[in-house]
């Protein structure tokens, strides 16, 4: 191997490394990984120590918008019809007026600075809108948090992505127009159709083919390698084809996980995505954190510091309006409005192309939102963080860990087979779970072994239906379930597994039927010592309540 190549994949390597050792040391102060990965990428990019050169930065470049690319296609899984309907109206008052507060007022704030500059003014005000999912995604998933908050916060930052790479592909080509640097008002508008269309389209395309391979695909690692590959490909074909190489992902992931929710499988293969999320994260806000430059902040000048301050009104007036409207306190609804603040990919890499685009100003646009960019990226997690703490308190969160010892957390994992129906299902868990008691996480697994009537596709499918079936039952109940498919080479092998992995506090068997052909077919008849041999937790059978027979089995 070339020795250039491979001191670049040692320091690429060590620069990863030192990106993961920076977020664990600042954790210790109680500050979130990202701000670590963008400290450790600043100190040794070519601005700082010079570990990572301008020229090796250059080469590993097209890593950015893949990782992008993959981050934009996750959070798809939040942007789908049913998802977004779930919100209350408070999120779409939050998200227009992210949109419209911080454009109006880095647009009046730059006209008061350069007023006969109407093409800084445009620019300025549509990249002032963009905010950074990926941080805000980063965050919440380190915190493992949930709820109405970073819902709101993490959906509100992808609508204001969406917004500024459509309204900066419509009035980009109309700017050209104006400085004689275009061809003709058709020309605009198709190049307009091609940016937006194209990618709208590519989107699409892939989302819908992944999902139709999805199909006939169940194994973890499969999935993994599928989505991947998707990425990859739609950011590459985005890139050569010179449309929103944003955009056609994000597309590409909410038009997957609209046809996997059709299926009741919507989380598949998001889930098997994410195993890989945490040294994505690495990758991209340490080499973003090796572009900062902190010099930028006074090449900025005048214009960078009336950009952060007028973006940082707007933001911070449509977040505290939006929590208000939403129901929560003036102290909640001020620090919601700090963590909208963080700005990040989409900002830079259209600073960038107006820097090409538009030769003559496009440079102190650049200088500008760089400027911005190392304000908002160092201070704005750690905002972000303290905003996501304080409205999980406002929602009740905290008195829940207070009252941890009267209501711990519990996981039950429940085994379940081809021939379980719902009302029996049910039975089961009114016997583990009485009334008033603390519910659990249930965790319905199907444990799929080798089996000479069925192929292994066949016996996967049918149980990601019947899965499909019992979830929804358990879900109308108001529980917490989860559904895990298993393939393993027998019965007892795959609970213990999976109890393990999951760290269940329980697991529960039900009893096999007393009458009909599914009493010797059953398992759990033949297996049920080995299951308890296998597992060192408690083990509940519930007796079955009357019988069953044949016909009661569901058919495939």
């Amino acid at each position: 191997m070339n020795e250039i190549i491979w001191l670049d994949l040692v320091v690429v390597g060590t620069l990863i490394w030192l990106g993961y050792m920076g977020a664990r040391l600042i954790g210790r102060f109680n500050l979130p990984a990202v701000t670590g990965f963008l400290l450790v990428g600043i100190a040794v990019g070519p601005h700082g120590f010079g570990l990572l050169s301008a020229e090796l930065l250059e080469k590993i470049g097209f890593t950015e918008p893949l990782t992008l690319g993959l981050i934009v296609f996750l959070i798809g899984e939040e942007l789908t019809r049913k998802m977004l309907s779930r919100h209350h109206w408070s999120f779409w008052l939050t998200s227009a007026l992210n949109i419209l507060v911080p454009g109006v007022l880095v647009a009046l704030a730059v006209r008061m600075i350069a007023p006969d500059q109407p093409v800084y003014i445009w620019l300025l005000a549509i990249i002032a809108i963009s905010g950074a999912p990926a941080t805000i995604m980063a965050v919440v998933s380190e915190m493992g948090a949930k709820g109405r908050a970073c819902d709101t916060l993490l959906g509100t930052a992808a609508l204001d992505n969406i917004a500024t790479v459509v309204l900066y592909s419509i009035v980009t080509p109309f700017l050209m127009l104006s400085l004689n640097m275009g061809t003709s008002l058709g020309g605009a508008l198709l190049e307009v159709g091609k940016e937006i269309g194209g990618a709208l389209l590519l989107g699409v395309v892939a989302g819908v083919l992944l999902a139709k391979l999805l199909e006939r695909v169940f194994q973890e690692g499969e999935m993994l390698a599928l989505g991947l590959t998707n990425v990859l490909l739609v950011v590459a074909i985005a890139e050569a084809i010179g449309v929103s190489s944003l955009l056609a992902p994000l597309v590409a992931g909410i038009t997957v996980a609209t046809m996997e929710e059709g299926r009741n499988t919507r989380e598949r293969i998001f889930r098997s995505l994410r195993t890989v999320e945490y040294p994505v994260y690495i990758i991209f806000f340490t080499l973003a954190g090796a572009h900062l430059e902190l010099a930028s902040i006074a090449t900025g000048g005048l214009l960078a510091i009336a950009y952060i301050l007028a973006r940082s009104l707007g933001k911070f007036i449509a977040g505290f309006t939006g929590s208000l409207a939403a129901g929560y306190g003036r102290r909640e609804s001020a620090w919601f409005g700090l963590g909208m603040l963080p700005q990040a990919g989409v900002a830079v890499g259209l600073a960038l192309n107006a820097a090409q685009v538009f030769p003559e100003v496009g440079a102190t646009v650049n200088a500008v939102v760089l400027a911005a960019i190392v304000v908002f990226e160092i201070a704005g997690p750690v905002l972000t963080k303290k905003s996501v703490s304080c409205m999980l308190d406002a929602e009740g969160l905290e008195e829940v860990t207070e009252q941890s010892l009267l209501c711990p957390e519990r996981v039950i994992l429940v085994p379940v087979s081809r021939m379980l129906t719902p009302e029996r299902l049910m039975r089961t868990l009114d016997a583990v779970i009485p009334q008033g008691d603390c519910p659990p996480t249930i965790v319905l697994a199907h444990i799929v072994t080798p089996s000479r009537a069925y192929t292994v596709a066949q016996s996967l499918a049918q149980a990601e239906r019947g899965l499909a079936v019992l979830a929804q039952a358990v879900q109308e109940r108001g529980m917490v379930v989860d559904t895990r498919v298993v393939r393993a080479r027998s019965l007892e092998r795959g609970i213990a597994g999976l109890a393990e992995e999951i760290g269940a506090h329980m697991v529960v068997l039900g009893a096999p039927l007393n009458k009909g052909s599914l009493a010797t077919r059953s398992p759990l008849r033949t297996k049920q010592h080995r299951v308890l041999d296998a597992l060192d937790m408690p083990v509940l059978i519930v007796p079955a309540e009357g019988s069953g027979s044949a016909s009661d089995e569901p058919r495939a």
